[in-house]
């Protein structure tokens, strides 16, 4: 090759050249015909669009933001096609507008549909990457406003539609065996109904056991809105103090506090997770305050529970273990919160006003405020009142954030009078919390110690109680003295996890303590999956011998992909009771949706064995299992699902959490959301169990489960509902033939690849191909086409076939023609 003589084409390289004007364009003459019947003017361009809107990712400064249509218009003289920027979308994404208006950017009384020149900020850019339909916005960080990561502005909050809804948890299980047999049934119902703002929940059980009557029990039932400007929430009804720094208490009547939540990297919440071991298929029923709060019915062997929704944010938790021949073991799982620490700057609060909420006893008036503020980055300050009926405590803490972990140390001062104004006990308590991960080797290390340190300190149960007569409360009675509670969580890698807990109480107006510990091991080799797991129970003012239990299983799947496992678990006791089970375990069906187990073993020389389905259902959680070990046999069924009421009809759907959305796909049925089991129903309606409050949710659906003749605008949304919203995410959907129009011209001519086809509206509805083809949908059976390009335009009449449904598209051969005459109001 001689120097300066012209590289050879390379690929689609070919097509390109450069004009006088340095502008990019693509070189007809490499393709078929030498390019007569071309239009590529706007594929010429840097993104290569077409006019349009377009569902596209949105980043700002390299950050994903979100995912939302966006038109895109030609402009200028070259016809550049760009997206059309709002000043309420800058607003939502962050970007300073108030500086922007001052600085004569925008107007300052700018509406936020109007449309903004980016150009115009020195140092922006906007560029789209059309092979990713993603959008880069790049805006210097001067004009990005100060907010922390995750923050939503308040103006997105979403408070949802009007909407009730019921989340149930339905469990019943029948024992027999010779001469005995013991039913058990329990219903649990969380409720709410969302008009505007309010939100109204209960939560409520209904149980029935052998020898026993039926009893509904309400646990609590409040009203409760958000207070934006205050970045809490006001309730009234049956409520929980917060306890951050006095013990939860139920009551009666009003509150407003805090919700971090709404502040920006806080955490939302914590929930206990409670451990334990079951000898057979056993009953488990987790209570708070007397009430229970949660009941479902477990497998033998090792289990834990996850799910909870307790009330207030502490206090212990009270589980029992109702075996399936009727013994009952009780133990106490420990639930309190880590170092009171917050962030410098932030403020969280709260206060309750109202009637302790006690059965059967005279309610006293009761009155908290609690307030915890960041004085620094380092150094947490808290405080709190509490007053009731001849009760009066004051707490003042801090909390230290150091390189040997987060501690927080706190005292109370009680003054406790008696009912007839008799004498007044004097006492304080002392509070230690600590916790500590140590990011080296990922061990996690929590402590909670309660020191009760004089003989006259009182909570304002304690004081309640004494106040009633111990005998007629329904507490355990024995004012705890002093109280530990240990956690030691320790990943190892690639060969599993450790964890251990310890809990001791003792007791000032009795000898002895409660304790109680368990220790576990989790790991896996290769696919093969094992665990160990030890607990004790002992009280030594009891003279019952301590309870100690172990299990242990493993699991092995049939083949290296199978969905299918066997597996085998021994669960051995201090008692004497021994079980050893072996079984297999997998799922019936490609979705793994249906699940079975059938195990065999022996429980005390006695052979036994179970079989057992469960259903994660569209609707529902279904489950059932019958059992046999000697002579005893057992069978239980459990559901849990929600059911929600709505302008559009009533939706039945998972298990709900607080905050969930409703989905809607218009008249279309059996859309999946999310990639998940959930799909639309007849009505075209789906629920999406979780969303998280206060922040960005993305709500997408399955394209590949829509049918051929669906189309959609679009096939994400994203969601900022309010805590204990029910937001709803509405796709416009479309039903339409598709069809692939064959177009010429009168003198049997293609028409220009790239041209455009319009409809009687001028709406484009699709681009022609290099075979003058032009694939669209959801026209009318008859009507009119447009086809526009550089310089040219024809229509044509067209009118479809009879629909077959075996064809995918129906394919139409159109001569389109100067129709100007016939057809000019539509051009």
């Amino acid at each position: 090759m001689q120097a300066g003589a012209p590289l050879p084409c390379l690929a689609v390289a070919c097509l390109m050249s450069v004009s006088p004007a340095n502008a990019i364009q693509f070189n007809p003459m490499f393709l078929k015909d030498k390019g007569a019947n071309v239009d590529l003017r706007f594929f010429e361009k840097s993104n290569g669009m077409v006019p349009g809107s377009y569902r596209v990712d949105l980043y700002l400064n390299q950050r994903l933001e979100r995912r939302q249509s966006m038109d895109f218009i030609a402009q200028g003289a070259r016809s550049e096609v760009q997206p059309v920027i709002r000043i309420g979308l800058l607003r939502e994404m962050g970007v300073d507008i108030e500086r922007l208006q001052k600085e004569g950017i925008v107007s300052e009384n700018g509406a936020d549909d109007e449309a903004v020149t980016l150009a115009r900020i020195e140092g922006s850019a906007v560029e789209m990457d059309v092979s990713k339909l993603a959008l880069f916005l790049s805006v210097p960080q001067a004009y990005i406003s100060r907010n922390s990561r995750g923050y939503v502005d308040p103006s997105l909050w979403d408070a949802g539609v009007p909407a009730a809804f019921t989340n149930y948890q339905w469990t019943v299980n029948r024992n027999t065996g010779g001469n005995f047999r013991s039913d058990y049934a329990y219903l649990g119902l969380r409720n709410g109904l969302n008009l505007g703002q309010w939100r109204l929940r209960n939560d409520s059980s209904l149980s029935q056991s052998t020898g026993v009557k039926r009893r509904f029990s309400s646990n609590r039932s409040y009203v409760e809105r958000d207070v934006t400007s205050l970045k809490g929430r006001f309730a009234i009804g049956q409520l929980y103090t917060n306890s951050d720094i006095f013990e939860s208490s139920r009551f009666r009547g009003v509150q407003l506090g805090s919700d971090i939540g709404m502040l920006p990297d806080d955490l939302a919440g914590y929930a206990p997770v409670v451990h334990g071991i079951a000898e057979t298929h056993a009953t488990v029923e987790v209570r708070q305050n007397g009430y229970v709060i949660y009941s479902t019915t477990v497998s033998p062997g090792a289990f834990e529970i996850r799910d909870l929704y307790p009330g207030g944010s502490n206090g212990d938790l009270d589980v029992t273990i109702v075996e399936s021949d009727g013994r009952k073991r009780t133990f106490t799982q420990a639930y309190s919160h880590l170092p009171v620490m917050v962030r410098r700057g932030a403020f969280r609060y709260s206060l309750s006003v109202g009637e302790y909420d006690a059965d059967g006893l005279k309610a006293p008036h009761l009155l908290q405020a609690t307030a915890v503020y960041g004085a620094t980055n380092n150094l947490t300050v808290s405080g709190g009142f509490l007053s009731a009926s001849g009760y009066r405590a004051i707490n003042l803490g801090l909390g230290l954030n150091s390189a040997f972990g987060g501690v927080s140390l706190d005292i109370t001062n009680s003054q406790s009078r008696s009912r007839h104004g008799g004498n007044t006990t004097t006492g304080q308590s002392t509070r230690l919390l600590y916790s500590k991960t140590f990011s080296r080797t990922s061990t996690a290390f929590t402590m909670a110690g309660y020191l009760y340190s004089t003989v006259g300190y009182r909570t304002v149960r304690e004081h309640i109680q004494e106040r009633n007569g111990s005998d007629l409360y329904p507490f355990v009675n024995g004012r705890p003295k002093k109280r530990i509670n240990l956690n030691l969580n320790q990943p190892l890698g690639s060969y599993g996890s450790v964890y251990a807990s310890m809990s001791e109480t003792s007791y000032r107006d009795r000898a002895g303590s409660a304790q109680s510990m368990q220790l576990g091991y989790s790991g896996n080799f290769r696919n093969i999956s094992y665990s160990i797991s030890a607990s004790r129970t002992k009280n030594t003012n009891s003279l019952r011998k301590p309870e100690n239990q172990l299990a242990v299983s493993v699991s092995i799947p049939l083949g290296s992909r199978s969905q299918q496992r066997v597996y085998s678990q021994m669960t051995r006791s201090s008692d004497g009771s021994n079980t050893v089970q072996a079984g297999v375990s997998g799922y019936l069906d490609d979705d793994s949706r249906l699940s079975y187990f059938a195990q065999a073993g022996s429980a005390d020389s006695q052979r036994s064995g179970s079989r057992g389905v469960l259903w994660d259902a569209p609707a529902a959680k279904l489950a059932g299992n019958y059992s046999q070990s000697g002579a005893l046999r057992h069978v239980d069924a459990s559901a849990s699902g929600s059911v929600v009421a709505h302008a559009g009809g009533i939706t039945f759907g998972q298990p709900v959490g607080e905050t969930f959305a409703l989905v809607e796909v218009p008249g279309v049925e059996g859309v999946s959301v999310n990639g998940a089991l959930t799909h639309t129903n007849k009505a075209g309606y789906a629920i999406e169990s979780y969303v998280q409050p206060y922040r960005y949710n993305s709500i997408g659906i399955d394209t590949l489960t829509l049918g051929a003749d669906v189309d959609v605008r679009e096939t994400s949304q994203y969601v900022v509902p309010r805590r204990g919203a029910v937001v709803k995410a509405s796709f416009d959907a479309s039903s339409g033939r598709r069809v692939q129009f064959v177009l010429t011209t009168s003198d049997g001519e293609k028409l220009p690849f790239g041209a455009r086809v319009e409809d009687d509206a001028g709406s484009v509805l699709a681009v022609i191909d290099h075979q003058s083809r032009a694939l669209v949908f959801g026209i009318k059976d008859d009507g009119w086409v447009t086809v526009r390009w550089g310089g040219g335009v024809c229509s044509a009449p067209y009118t479809l076939p009879a629909k077959d449904s075996a064809l995918t598209y129906d394919q139409v051969n159109v001569t389109c023609g100067d129709a100007q005459a016939e057809h000019g109001a539509t051009l």
